[in-house]
């Protein structure tokens, strides 16, 4: 947690460190003079390098965040390659940080965290009040909302006799191909309220719970490992219904191909954005985020792609068709509930590695 300090300690603290700046300054111009090599302030990047998802995410990030930070202070984006944990582990403890922010989901972000990999998040720059209560991490910033939803194919079910919740979801005395993604976090929360876990309590995971769902559809179960092939699954009625998340479905349903979804009982997902430790240019990483997390940008992306703001007043800037399709708007947000990134940044390994064994049995 940051350090608490008075106003007056404050002012203190900047008169001191204006002091010295000011003496700092004149003992390097001296030096300068005697020497022939006078202080230079560092300039500005030309550019900087944000790796990301790429596809959709990547579209809409240009147009919401690269384009307009450009305007603002002359910088250019240039996106790359997502980054997993582990390559922005290695490229941390090796010195070798050549990127300025990354995009990483929150899951991941928590984790790097935990493993002091991260530059904190400066509140100077940022707006902390004008974000969701959830958004504003010490070593990361949560930039959107998507949702971990159920989906069904609508020639086999319609709204009234789909599954109408992750307990129903998850009977074995109902008939259907079911599919899940193969990876722990996302599936085990569901899985554990289809036994029974309440959703107001739904950390820590009843993993006895999850486990026993994941037992009574095994047969029936097809898993996914990609988000378009999660949404090609249902789309395409291999499976009658299965978890997606929502940005991979919506343009379906709009083009009127046999899906629907809902965002009851959904989990909630977020895109992070991190500075990894020595990262070269933080000051300019931190305006960038600070343009990140801005209402009208932040309604630009949500336009391009149906991923929720973590800035509120976002919604009061879209019309009402593209706040049906938002995770978190307000008519959307009655029964869904924001995943645990701490808890799965503590409690992954293991948790990964009972998955992984059940996989295998």
């Amino acid at each position: 947690m940051a350090d608490n300090f008075t106003a007056a300690n404050t002012q203190n603290e900047n008169s001191l460190a204006s002091r010295r700046t000011v003496l700092k300054g004149l003992a390097l111009g001296t030096t300068g003079l005697v020497t022939g090599f006078p202080f230079i302030a560092r300039a500005k990047p030309a550019t900087m390098t944000v790796p990301n998802s790429g596809g959709a995410l990547e579209e809409a990030y240009k147009k919401a965040y690269f384009e307009t930070f450009k305007q603002k202070s002359g910088i250019q984006i240039l996106g790359a390659p997502y980054m997993d944990t582990a390559r922005v582990k290695a490229m941390v403890e090796n010195n070798a940080v050549d990127v300025d922010v990354l995009n990483i989901d929150a899951t991941e972000a928590a984790a790097l965290a935990s493993l002091g990999l991260l530059e904190p998040i400066d509140y100077d720059y940022i707006d902390k009040a004008s974000l969701l209560p959830e958004a504003a991490r010490d070593h990361y910033l949560l930039v959107d909302v998507a949702a971990y939803v159920m989906a069904w194919n609508t020639n086999t079910y319609n709204a009234q006799t789909r599954p109408k919740n992750w307990q129903e979801f998850f009977d074995s005395g109902r008939d259907g191909q079911r599919s899940l993604w193969k990876l722990a976090p996302q599936t085990l929360e569901v899985a554990a309220m289809g036994g029974g876990q309440p959703m107001s309590k739904l950390y820590p995971i009843d993993l006895d719970a999850a486990f026993k769902s994941l037992d009574a559809i095994k047969a029936d179960l097809t898993w996914w490992t990609s988000g378009a092939q999660a949404a090609q699954l249902v789309i395409g009625g291999e499976v009658d219904v299965g978890t997606v998340w929502n940005g991979r479905v919506f343009q379906a349903k709009l083009d009127g191909q046999p899906v629907d979804y809902t965002f009851d009982n959904a989990l909630y997902v977020c895109d992070s954005m991190v500075i990894p430790k020595g990262a070269k240019n933080k000051k300019e990483a931190m305006e960038f985020l600070a343009n990140m997390i801005d209402a009208k940008n932040q309604a630009t992306f949500a336009r391009q792609i149906p991923y929720g703001p973590v800035n509120p007043k976002t919604f009061e800037l879209l019309d009402a068709e593209t706040l049906t399709m938002l995770p978190n708007s307000p008519q959307n947000n009655k029964s869904a509930i924001m995943q645990d990134f701490d808890y799965w940044a503590s409690n992954g390994p293991a948790i990964f590695d009972r998955f992984n064994n059940w996989l295998l049995g």
